[in-house]
């Protein structure tokens, strides 16, 4: 891959489109609305109190699923005319009455550019249990200056404190929370499980088993004493033709995960060609809901077995998203939506994870968007309401795991040092304080994929874009593994945290790139790393 070095063009972009009034006007009677970022059909027509069936009629839309920034959309039957607040906030018509608050609740004043779902992460609350305690009955509708009442016993995450040390305790998924408080006008709703907190810190590892001797490599999976396994699904090679999924090999591979006292992580992308409109490289299906059929029918077949699901993978690059309409985290996050509503609805208890991002140091908007201002891009279209942990790849290149950009502690490595990308801790730093400043500070990253590859040992010259793994030796790649996994666990706000990778050189040859990371050899016998995370106690 090759790094080049360019100004933010693509945030630039966004903070235009964000500080740009939206356009609302009557004409003839009927009202238009202008598609402002992170906006779709369901959130439009709840805005203007009609239904998203009527808006597409009303404007001839083939796909519901897919709207453009930009388009001006006829609302018909449209009851709520959105007034233009300086911070972009919608005033409802009329005010709800806010019950006195208990002397043990705090009250939370709504401020410019908050909503409800802000203010529930911000209390550690379900959205839907803060409305039912307010007696909001549209959670869409909130106004600057609203008093919320929050329950005793919650306390708000401050925004600007990011939590260093202190390790979260995992709890068994599917685990929830009692409220503590009953104000006295309304009885309090039983509290739904809060799924973004549901998992702390755990090591895992990826795995390929697709036509592999699947028992010996579960085996030397569980000998490094590890919670939690990744295994990637390629969508395209487990339903070739539309309707017909291949089971077989699909049960053969969780079943044996399972067996084997794992907890799993399926990462699924790759459409096939039969749904896609473009047949190069890797990437989206033209109609969303195609993919959210495919996942929520993993998701109904593996209930109880398969504890988490990644949607899609490193979507800000060309290579895995290529379709005509290009890269976008604001389509990303409609195939996120539909994703998480048909795992929910197959699975209540399995948990989404927006796809790991690709650290590029590379940001032309057409082969790459570089992933910190794709993340800031994604939570303006609305990830944070459609997950459950956000996602991330925060690989080291040849930099130790503690090293931050730019350019110390350790001797250069030409043309991997000069950029946050290039550095483990700098990632998950860059994308903690993006979870913030966006009120996501109750969700955990999950690096669904991070390693240092090295050539050492392998008598093999690395291609052009992988030369810095010459920079690592087996016994640095060992170490820096080691130290990884323990400042994941020290940072406080990172979940499973998944190395990459187990056995991609007996998979791929000793001249497969993936096989520089790999903790076994082309003959399958352990490499140093191997044998140090299996010695770790974990």
């Amino acid at each position: 891959m090759q790094h080049v070095r360019q100004f933010m063009i693509a945030l630039v972009a966004l903070a235009v489109l964000l500080t740009t009034p939206m356009l609302v006007a009557a004409q003839g009677g009927q009202t238009t609305h202008t598609v402002q970022v992170g906006e779709n059909l369901t959130r439009i027509a709840l805005k203007y109190g009609t239904t998203v069936q009527a808006i597409v009629q009303a404007n001839n839309i083939t796909n519901p699923n897919l709207v453009f920034v930009g388009q001006v959309l006829i609302i018909p039957g449209a009851d709520i005319t959105p007034t233009l607040q300086p911070t972009g906030t919608v005033t409802p018509p009329t005010p709800q009455p806010t019950t006195a608050p208990t002397p043990t609740e705090t009250v939370h004043v709504v401020q410019p550019g908050e909503n409800l779902f802000r203010i529930a992460l911000k209390y550690n609350l379900p959205t839907a249990y803060l409305a039912t305690y307010n007696g909001i009955t549209n959670p869409n509708l909130i106004y600057v200056g609203q008093k919320i009442r929050i329950p005793s016993g919650t306390a708000a995450q401050p925004a600007a404190t990011v939590p260093v040390t202190a390790t979260p305790v995992p709890t068994s998924v599917g685990a929830t929370a009692a409220a503590t408080a009953t104000p006295a006008a309304t009885q309090t709703p039983a509290m739904p499980e809060n799924t973004a907190t549901n998992v702390g810190f755990a090591y895992g590892v990826q795995l390929h088993l697709p036509n592999q001797n699947i028992p010996q490599v579960i085996q030397a999976a569980s000998a490094l004493d590890v919670a939690w396994v990744k295994q990637q699904i390629e969508w395209a090679v487990y339903e070739p033709n539309a309707g017909s999924i291949n089971w077989a090999p699909l049960d053969e591979m969780v079943n044996a995960m399972d067996a084997a006292g794992f907890n799993i992580l399926l990462s699924v992308s790759s459409a096939p060609g039969w749904a896609r409109d473009s047949d190069q490289e890797k990437g989206p299906p033209t109609d969303y809901q195609t993919y959210a059929n495919f996942i929520g029918q993993l998701a109904q077949r593996y209930k109880g077995k398969v504890d988490a699901y990644e949607v899609w993978n490193e979507q800000n690059l060309r290579r895995e998203w290529n379709n005509p309409r290009g890269i976008s985290a604001a389509s990303y996050v409609e195939l996120l939506r539909l994703a998480y509503t048909a795992i929910k609805n197959a699975d209540s208890a399995a948990l989404v994870v927006t796809g790991g991002l690709a650290p590029t140091g590379f940001n032309d908007g057409v082969n790459a968007i570089d992933d910190r201002v794709y993340l800031r891009q994604m939570y303006a279209a609305g990830a944070a309401e459609w997950s459950d942990a956000i996602g991330a790849h925060p690989n080291g290149w040849a930099n130790p795991p503690d090293s931050t950009c730019c350019r110390n502690n350790r001797p250069a490595v030409p043309a991997w040092d000069d950029h946050p990308s290039f550095f483990f801790k700098q990632t998950l730093a860059d994308y903690r304080q993006i979870m913030v400043e966006n009120g996501d500070s109750g969700t955990f990253i999950w690096p669904t994929e991070f390693g240092w590859g090295s050539n050492d040992g392998l008598n093999v010259e690395p291609p052009p874009e992988y030369a810095f793994v010459a920079f690592t030796s087996l016994d640095e790649q060992a170490s820096y593994i080691l130290r990884g996994f323990q400042l994941g666990k020290e940072l406080g706000y990172t979940g499973p945290m998944f190395l990459w990778n187990l056995n991609f050189c007996p998979v791929v040859g000793v001249t497969g790139e993936q096989c520089l990371w790999s903790l076994l050899d082309p003959a399958g016998n352990p490499r140093p790393a191997y044998l140090t995370l299996r010695d770790l106690a974990k």
